[in-house]
This record gives structure tokens, C-alpha cells and sequence, in this order.
């Protein structure tokens, strides 16, 4: 197929050892190149996985395409989308001189990521059937965790965005790794202080081992708590705000992007 305008996109993701984390980073990126028929979409993996993002690449290349919009598809600038990409991206460049590859920036604090998130607490609550208001309710946003400052202001910044609109009584992040509180030590907090429910929502794109432990570190301190209401929304994956959000920012990259060169 040839791309309309010569035009391509690369949506560059992280990778990953699980069949289902690249299972739905493919459906994800299948979902977002029916929403922008006037290019042609592909789609490589930093590492663990295949296409690479050079197959990506390459594949664009030879169906056409001039120019190459490529985002990460990551939700932080952390080291991945601020290093290792862009030097495999610039690599390619040096070798493709009739190539003009233009760089997007990571998702961090966006609005359509910060209401998909809203939705699936939103879905959760409305499948538990149970009606608990939300000045007796936890939430914990719980993300994977960084040493990088800004990423924890980010995340900060979007559990203070779900909180002015969903109004629980406490809304706090948590975090599976490196940063602080654990996961299971904010639970345990959460519960020892009379709420009636307690909600887990993974700050995630995608399944994967650690999305996995959450829900199971929830289920085992649950098990402590009989009289608290735990409840496990699901992760972003392709929830049609998440969609919204990937296809905004590409188009953003084609009028602001960084042109990269070798």
C-alpha cells in the first residue's frame, strides 16, 4: 500500500516479553491507523519484541513515504522516549537522507489519557452494582514508578485532575517500583481508616507483570479487610479516549515536531 500524501506514522513502542502487552500494543495501533485513513500506519518495538522500530521504519520507507511522523507510545518522557528512540530514529535518518522523520513527545499529563482513566473507575463502579458515596471511598492511581521528579509530578498532577472531578474522599498515587508509597503499603493504609471502598486504578497502557502483581498485592490485602470494598478498575489499553489521544498527538507532531537528523 502507498501512503496518501507520502505521508507515514510509526507509533513506537516499548516492547515486551508477555504475548498479551504486545497482543494490545498491535490492537491499539490498529485501532489508531483506522482513525487516520490519509496515512499509512506502522508500528515497531524499542526491544523483547518485533517489528523493531528499524522494521517500522523500513516498511514505511518502501511503501512511499517522504516523511515519517513517529511518536513514543509511552505515557512519560522518561529515558525511553527522550533517548533510546530518537537515537535509533536518527540512525535511520543518516542512512535515509530522502527520509524526513519528525518526533513527537510522550503522553505525561494529557487530557484524553486523564479521562480514559476517569472512565474505567467510572465502568468499575458501575459493574460493582454496590452503591458507596464517595466521601467513604479511596482511590489510588498506581503507576509503575520512577527516580525521574517529573514523572511523579505528573502523575500527581493526574490524580489531582480525576480527584476535582470524581470528589473522593482521598485520592493519592502509589506506585509498583522505585517510588514511594508501595502499592501495598498505601492499601494497607487505605483500609486501616474506615472507608468503605477502596479503588486500585493501574495507571497503565497495557497488561504486563506488573499490572498483574497489583491487582493480586489488592486481592491479598482484601482478603485482610473483609468489610472494606476493594475495587480493581482496568488499565487505558484502547479505551476509545486513549485513541482520541494517540491520533491528537500526532497530528500535533506534524505541525510542532522535532525534525530529526543523522
Amino acid at each position: 500500500m502507498t501512503a496518501v500524501n507520502n505521508i507515514g506514522v510509526l507509533i513506537c513502542g516499548h516492547g515486551g516479553s508477555e504475548a498479551g502487552t504486545v497482543r494490545e500494543f498491535m490492537a491499539l495501533a490498529g485501532d489508531v491507523a483506522l482513525r487516520l485513513p490519509q496515512y499509512q500506519v506502522a508500528s515497531g518495538f524499542l526491544e523483547l519484541a518485533t517489528p523493531t522500530i528499524e522494521e517500522g521504519l523500513e516498511k514505511l520507507r518502501q511503501a512511499g513515504c517522504a516523511t515519517i511522523l513517529a511518536i513514543p507510545g509511552t505515557l512519560f518522557s522518561g529515558g525511553h522516549a527522550m533517548q533510546d528512540i530518537p537515537v535509533i530514529l536518527r540512525k535511520f535518518a543518516a542512512r535515509n537522507r530522502d527520509v524526513k522523520i519528525t518526533y513527537g513527545s510522550a503522553f505525561d499529563v494529557h487530557p484524553d489519557f486523564v479521562n480514559a482513566a476517569r472512565a474505567r473507575i467510572e465502568a468499575a463502579i458501575e459493574d460493582a452494582g454496590k452503591l458507596i458515596a464517595p466521601e467513604k471511598t479511596a482511590l489510588l492511581i498506581a503507576g509503575r514508578g520512577a527516580a525521574d521528579a517529573r514523572v511523579l509530578a505528573s502523575m500527581q498532577s493526574i490524580a489531582g485532575q480525576i480527584q476535582s472531578e470524581m470528589k473522593f474522599s482521598r485520592v493519592e498515587t502509589a506506585y509498583a517500583g522505585i517510588a514511594q508509597p508501595l502499592v501495598p503499603e498505601a492499601l494497607l493504609r487505605a483500609a486501616e481508616q474506615a472507608y468503605e471502598r477502596v479503588i486500585i486504578a493501574p495507571y497503565f497502557l497495557f497488561t504486563g507483570k506488573l499490572v498483574q502483581r497489583i491487582y493480586a498485592e489488592t486481592d491479598a490485602i482484601a482478603g485482610l479487610y473483609p468489610h472494606v470494598d476493594f475495587l480493581k478498575t482496568g488499565y487505558l489499553n484502547n479505551h476509545p479516549c486513549v485513541i482520541d489521544g494517540f491520533v491528537a498527538q500526532i497530528m500535533e507532531t506534524s505541525m510542532t515536531g522535532t525534525l530529526l537528523h543523522g
